[in-house]
């Protein structure tokens, strides 16, 4: 009896699918509950955390403020989803806990809500996580713990000051005090077993539907297609010759029955198939070439976009299909200065690729050693014509900007010319040589131009001005030129998409016959000086913090800028004026490799630089307060202070 190879691939196929299904419910369920028990966690940490500086600024010192306290942590809990926030002062000389405040969410447990409330001393030991909080620095503790209220999840941080605002000023509590944030695991679990239910009923109904649909294609697809294709092959063969030797058949499915067709012909079309393979190796082997080197071309390259404080770059490539060899490479240098490069090489395939991937090691290599861009072709060119087997030659164009002079220098190696769009649209024709990787012993001669803030210097390959139409009509110089000029004083655009939209729209539809390769360099400077007056009120923090984040720095410089600042700034606002209204001045300046920060205020005599403490001999346990200046002056390079003409003013000098 004949059994239809679809009959098999179902009953292979059907215990596939339910494997992964099973997979997939247990994968959900791992994933969905480590995220959950994540999420918890980070939650009850910030809700710890809110609640922790609300008792700095509103310290419950009697049970009435204890309810109203409560009352704000209800509502916490409320915002938060989660089931308990308290704050309580621990006894473990007397074995008990005092309720400061107390508030609850959705899972807290009846009898918790009865016996907990503002004022009650509950006889329970207080555990060592507890503990460990109140004589902690305040970075706060978290435990997991099962008591008479369910398995719980808490996150302890000690109240460690708060503000007095009869004496004006943060004090210590008179016992320690914990703030905590509870959540019950068992609303966890209830959580993640909704979800899987929800998963596991769209994962059973998406397989069922793959299934169906992977039966029909087989069965439309494979299953009827063999047959019909087996029944033309005897009706075709049915009087050729069988001499030769046949393929054995196995089995009584639509496979076999094909391979019967197949052996019958075999005699006929023998011949025709031995050229057909040859045919096909000789292709396979060239799109397999093609597919190495175009794997070695976009490995090398740099990200198309890149910037930092002194320049934007651009990128663009486009390969064709028979893979050229084209190169762009960017690197800031240790000394801040920028290294660029565009180069082509002559030929296609993988020997073209792989004399790309050399040339650019060598010029990112002589790059980072600090030479100029006319050693550095130099020493290229004689690297390259040393050892050049395939006799293949590389245009090449490299260059180093200098953000702290605003110079360019380059050197051309029979490279398309580069342009400048400042004020005008300027070629930049001087510098050239003969391309590199032909001749040994070549010197190349560099030039050196100045750039203003917002230059763009466009470099790009023979790809763009030689793009035809399918009249076989040239792109041409004129016509990019006409498209850069557009570029001329506007400060935002991407001219490497403008460029290619208009190539494309040139070429029309027409075969790419070459790469297409864009590199641009924007000089960019942040301001050199900036200043802003306001009230001394905290919220004004926020203005002074645009100024900063305006300026072009690097994340951590950035961070850290950010920091002295509101350090300085809130010191001003509560000690320079005490209880008067006044102004601060906040300046930012630039000079070269340095960020100068600057505030002034007409205050009373206050010198924050005066009292900066000693981490060595500082007492984290008894001591408060200090730390914020001593971070301040640690990450300042410089800092200053002076009193003259009635008014503070504190510098602070950060290196970029």
């Amino acid at each position: 009896m004949r059994k239809s190879i679809f009959f098999k691939l179902a009953l292979l196929i059907i215990p596939i699918v339910i494997l992964l299904d099973a997979a997939v419910l247990f994968v959900s369920y791992r994933l969905t509950y480590d995220n959950q028990v994540e999420v918890s966690t980070d939650t009850i940490e910030r809700a710890a955390e809110m609640a922790e500086i609300y008792m700095e600024l509103n310290y419950p010192d009697t049970v009435e403020k204890g309810q109203e306290v409560s009352g704000y942590f209800y509502n916490l809990c409320a915002a938060m989803g989660i089931s308990y926030i308290y704050a309580i002062a621990p006894d473990a000389e007397n074995d008990s806990m005092y309720y400061v405040a107390i508030g609850f969410g959705d899972g807290a447990s009846d009898q918790a809500k009865k016996d907990r409330y503002p004022g009650v001393t509950v006889n329970q030991s207080p555990t060592k996580e507890m503990m460990d909080a109140c004589s902690g620095d305040g970075s706060g503790v978290i435990e997991h713990y099962q008591n008479q209220f369910g398995d719980m999840v808490a996150y302890y941080l000690p109240v460690t000051e708060y503000y007095d605002y009869d004496r004006r000023e943060y004090v210590k509590p008179e016992k320690p005090v914990v703030v905590a944030a509870e959540e019950n695991i068992s609303s966890i679990v209830e959580r993640i077993q909704r979800r899987i239910k929800t998963i596991a009923v769209f994962t059973i109904l998406f397989s069922m539907l793959i299934v169906v649909l992977i039966f029909l294609l087989m069965y439309f697809r494979i299953s009827k297609p063999i047959t019909r294709i087996s029944r033309r092959m005897k009706n075709f063969v049915s009087d050729r010759d069988k001499g030769v030797e046949k393929l054995k058949v196995k089995g009584h499915d639509e496979l076999a029955e094909m391979s019967q067709s197949f052996n019958m012909m075999t005699d006929e079309i023998d011949g025709y198939i031995r050229n057909i393979d040859a045919l096909n190796r000789e292709k396979h082997m060239q799109d397999a070439e093609l597919n190495i080197a175009r794997k070695i071309q976009s490995g090398l390259l740099k990200p198309s976009f890149y910037r930092d404080g002194s320049v934007e770059l651009r990128a663009f490539m486009h390969e064709a299909k028979n893979v050229g060899g084209d190169l762009y490479d960017y690197q800031t240098l240790d000394d801040g200065r920028v290294f660029i490069c565009i180069a082509d090489v002559s030929g296609k395939g993988i020997s073209a690729a792989l004399f790309m991937s050399r040339a650019i090691t060598l010029l990112h290599q002589y790059a980072l050693l600090g030479y100029t861009p006319a050693q550095m072709l130099k020493e290229y060119n004689h690297t390259l014509a040393e050892q050049n087997p395939n006799g293949l030659f590389i245009t090449t164009l490299a260059a180093v900007y200098d953000p702290k002079t605003n110079e360019l220098t380059y050197s051309n190696a029979g490279h398309n010319h580069p342009y400048l769009i400042s004020d005008t649209l300027i070629e930049l024709d001087g510098a050239a040589g003969i391309a590199a990787g032909i001749f040994d012993g070549m010197d190349y001669e560099q030039e050196t131009i100045a750039l203003k803030d917002g230059d763009v210097v466009f470099l790009y390959t023979d790809g763009v001005n030689e793009a035809e139409d399918n009249s076989g009509k040239m792109y041409g110089t004129e016509a990019l030129e006409a498209e850069l000029k557009k570029f001329i004083g506007v400060a935002d655009g991407d001219i490497c998409d403008a460029i290619m939209k208009s190539v494309k729209a040139f070429s029309d539809g027409a075969d790419q016959s070459d790469d297409i390769t864009i590199l641009t360099l924007k000089a960019e400077r942040s301001p050199v000086h900036c200043e802003i007056t306001v009230k001394n009120q905290v919220e004004n923090l926020t203005k002074i913090n645009e100024i900063i984040n305006a300026q072009r720095l690097d994340e951590e410089t950035r961070s850290q800028l950010l920091l002295i600042a509101e350090e300085l700034f809130v010191n001003i606002c509560f000690y320079a004026y005490k209880d008067k209204q006044g102004e601060i001045t906040f300046a930012v300046d630039r000079e070269n490799d340095r960020i100068i920060l600057t505030f002034t205020d007409a205050g009373e005599p206050f010198d924050p630089t005066a009292d900066v403490i000693n981490i060595e001999e500082y007492d984290h346990e008894n001591s408060t307060g200090g730390l914020g200046l001593f971070m301040v002056f640690e990450m300042a390079d410089d800092y200053s202070y002076t009193y003259e003409d009635g008014k503070n003013r504190i510098k602070v000098i950060k290196k970029i």
